[in-house]
């Protein structure tokens, strides 16, 4: 394997014509203020768009609708913080729509067992981090390819999920649904605090613990990184392990929204989840990217399709706009 290089290359002033530009773009830099679309170019869209909406839709900036807007994209945003951390090392999850959607089943039917909610709970995230430990452990084997060997792991899922439900829905989460589906007392749903306690988390994790530092530097140069004495392999375990905990924790939220748990309710997370960190930032190729660069791309994806509903746009229509929007973020970040 290649080692991937990132080599910024900054213009010196070879002319008295256009020294004061070039050194003027020179100070620009140094100082940090140089303008980055990946950084900036969601929050403008996002910004803009919200400005635009609310002008044509009243209703748009109600409490009600910002409200269920971020209940909606609550589930969708935690699974997105476990993928961010995936792509920033240079790989993928294509496993976390299988895993949530398994996760909550087992939490589903332990529940219906009369088993009490937080044993079911536990179970449920002991669960998610199992599969994401033998993602980890598969991937990390060999150095196979984290697509191939999640892709497989979705189709498993899958099929585990439909044998021990039998394709029947499992309705009526109980406690689940009142607490984690529920409002708290200040007006903000469970889901949207938990989803703000997993960004912060993440963050924190990625920018502050050395093993998130050591992802960052794995997806910039995984040779490279190797050569400094960090250990690949027990970073790749432990980073999917890691993935495969929130997305249990997804798990949870989803099902408590939805009072319900069924084989398929995870389908199309895993893509979303992906769309969502690239139009933030987070790149396909490693090294770059974060926790809430990931939640403007959730916000964004959300208010894209919250504004079109209320300005009653099909969803065919949607589905094109937010095909868009992703081919954009991407043709974006290869043009830097």
């Amino acid at each position: 394997m290649e080692p991937r290089e990132s080599i910024e290359v900054t213009e010196v002033p070879t002319s008295k014509s256009n020294s004061p530009r070039l050194a003027m773009g020179a100070g620009v830099k140094k100082m940090g203020l140089r303008f980055d679309p990946g950084a900036y170019g969601t929050t403008i869209v996002l910004v803009l768009g919200i400005i635009i909406t609310s002008i044509l839709s009243p209703a748009f900036l109600t409490v009600s609708n910002i409200s269920n807007l971020l209940s909606q994209i609550a589930a969708l945003g935690i699974v997105t913080m476990g993928q961010t951390i995936a792509l920033v090392a240079g790989g993928i999850d294509l496993s976390v729509g299988s895993n949530v959607a398994l996760s909550g089943v087992v939490a589903g039917l332990m529940f219906q067992a009369g088993i009490p909610l937080w044993i079911d709970c536990i179970v449920a995230l002991l669960c998610a981090t199992f599969i994401g430990l033998v993602n980890g452990v598969l991937i990390s084997a060999n150095r196979a390819h984290p697509f191939i060997i999640t892709l497989g792991m979705l189709t498993l899922l899958e099929g585990i999920a439909e044998l021990i439900t039998g394709g029947s829905p499992i309705n009526d989460m109980g406690a689940l649904a009142t607490t984690v589906g529920g409002i708290l007392p200040i007006g903000i749903p469970t889901s949207v605090l938990i989803l703000f306690v997993i960004v912060l988390l993440v963050w924190v994790f990625l920018n502050r613990v050395p093993l998130g530092r050591a992802i960052y530097a794995i997806g910039g140069n995984e040779e490279a990184s190797f050569l400094s004495g960090i250990s690949i392999k027990r970073t790749k375990i432990l980073l999917y392990t890691i993935v495969g905990l929130i997305a249990g924790i997804g798990a949870l939220v989803l099902s408590g929204i939805l009072n319900a748990a069924e084989a398929n309710i995870g389908v199309g997370l895993e893509l979303q989840s992906i769309a969502a960190a690239v139009i933030g930032g987070t790149t396909l190729i490693g090294g770059r990217g974060g926790a809430w660069r990931s939640l403007l791309g959730v916000l964004l994806l959300g208010f894209v399709s919250n504004s079109l509903n209320l300005l009653s746009i099909g969803a065919n229509y949607q589905n094109i706009a937010l095909g868009i929007i992703v081919i954009i973020a991407v043709m974006v970040q290869k043009t830097r």
